[in-house]
């Protein structure tokens, strides 16, 4: 298991006006319109995105060989022009680069790294065993398609503004009560298929977070179910469930999540604005925030990224 160890992860620098950002795409293809539409937008908010035409590549379902697409995520670690690396699109395809990652090479060079959906697989390996904190957020196609709320988090968390806080909206509070702790998890189904692998992390007194896309309830249920039956979920500090985008009706997923999690001696809370869709906003893994799920908040303690 990856273990999230406090004392191990860092947060690095924040960005600032003019640093360059390099474009990967370790999962999926990706609309070229989309792509250069977000790139545009990050280029509002003062960045420059690098990319080579290379990252247009496709084999099938994914975005060229495995081969391609892990040389294009060490050749952006090891360039030391670019303060962040973020991903194109999720999709599929992150966890099979999982064992092929020169760990080494990305500690020596670490940078802010911000992608989600099946990025998941990334942000928690890059967190736990390369020792930096990463951002569940927005990935360059999407920004295009993210609302003003969204990108104001997300600004706001790769700048270092100020500490993410996120609210549920609206709450569901299925077990009452706080705790703090290091933030793991991301999206459900690629967290349920790293389970078995040496790449599942260990939610040991973590806050879960966990969201879905296009999965029907009872698929919600399974993979939830696997969770419990694993006994990750039992060693968790609390579980924040975020959107369950085109996943059936509201109460129906809620149902789901009573069935499931109701009986777990740690808080859970439902309903914050954080996974697919125009609202999302930004959250950092492997940092520590307070979930209260009673008051449907989820705190961090410091700012995701230092402070220029």
């Amino acid at each position: 298991m990856q273990s999230f160890q406090k004392s191990h992860i860092r947060r690095l620098p924040a960005l600032k006006e003019g640093d360059r950002i390099r474009a990967v795409a370790p999962a999926s293809p990706f609309d070229r319109e989309q792509f250069l539409a977000g790139g545009r937008i990050l280029s509002d908010m003062g960045f420059a995105v690098a990319y080579g035409e290379d990252i247009f590549h496709r084999e099938g379902y994914v975005a060229g060989t495995d081969a391609h697409r892990l040389a294009m995520l060490h050749e952006a670690f090891a360039d030391p022009t670019m303060q962040a690396v973020w991903c194109a699109r999720g999709g599929y395809g992150s966890m099979r680069l999982l064992p092929y990652l020169d760990i080494k090479a990305i500690r020596k060079n670490p940078k802010l790294f911000i992608g989600s959906s099946d990025i998941t697989a990334l942000l928690n390996f890059l967190c736990a065993r390369c020792g930096m904190v990463t951002l569940h957020g927005p990935m360059i196609t999407t920004v295009a398609r993210a609302g003003k709320k969204a990108l104001q988090s997300l600004a706001s968390a790769v700048t270092g503004g100020k500490p993410i806080a996120v609210s549920a909206d609206p709450l569901e509070t299925i077990v009452a009560g706080q705790a703090t702790g290091p933030v793991a998890g991301g999206n459900l189904t690629t967290l349920a298929h790293l389970m078995g692998t040496p790449f599942f992390p260990d939610l040991k007194d973590a806050i879960v977070f966990l969201e879905d896309i296009g999965e029907k309830p009872y698929r919600i249920d399974r993979m939830l179910t696997q969770l419990l039956f694993s006994g990750s979920l039992d060693r968790a500090a609390g579980i924040c469930l975020g959107t369950y985008h085109n996943c059936g009706g509201k109460d129906e997923i809620l149902k789901v999540f009573r069935d499931r999690l109701s009986q777990l001696p740690i808080p859970v809370a439902a309903g914050f604005p954080v996974g697919h869709g125009a609202s999302s906003r930004t959250l950092a893994i492997g940092l520590e925030a307070r979930l209260d799920a009673v008051e449907g908040t989820l705190c961090y303690t410091e700012t995701a990224v230092i402070p220029a």
